[in-house]
């Protein structure tokens, strides 16, 4: 029966912080808040300790994106959107090569670049995704506590 109600508490948790990021982040005005719900889904492990990793990561590897999205979009503006984009996921690959959970910095750096709405800057837009994902994660990392509390709550 445990491992039942595990199974219910995760398809549960991964649902419920799906629907719950998006409203949250459409509810703080951002351009974007598809990528609240990518991101709550993302930490959804079936462990615990898992999530806490990959949250911790996943946090991380969107820091390192947003700053290369922001590091080379601004040093190569005239350079047309195809070479930004490429030469922002090149130092992000090179540095996956480097720490294999940074991989989502890949993603991060071309959401960035490629949601830069007219008239704003990459930094804005790096502030926006950023604060996406913070809220995705939290979510789901928070329903994840929520559930092995309420399904192993002698843990």
């Amino acid at each position: 029966m445990p491992g039942r109600l595990a199974a219910a508490a995760f398809v549960l948790r991964c649902a419920g912080a799906a629907v719950l990021a998006l409203p949250i982040a459409s509810w703080a005005g951002l351009d974007h808040p598809v990528w609240a719900t990518v991101s709550a889904l993302v930490v959804s492990q079936d462990r615990l300790g898992d999530t806490r990793r990959t949250l911790g990561w996943r946090l991380v590897a969107t820091a390192v994106g947003i700053g290369v999205a922001i590091a080379v979009g601004n040093l190569l503006a005239g350079a047309g959107p195809g070479v930004t984009l490429g030469v922002a996921v090149a130092i992000c690959a090179a540095l996956v090569r480097w720490r294999s959970d940074l991989r989502l910095s890949m993603w991060t750096a071309a959401i960035v670049l490629l949601t830069v709405a007219p008239g704003q800057g990459i930094a804005q837009a790096g502030f926006a995704r950023g604060i996406e994902v913070l809220i995705g994660c939290l979510v789901g990392a928070a329903l994840h506590q929520l559930a092995e509390m309420a399904v192993f709550p002698q843990r």
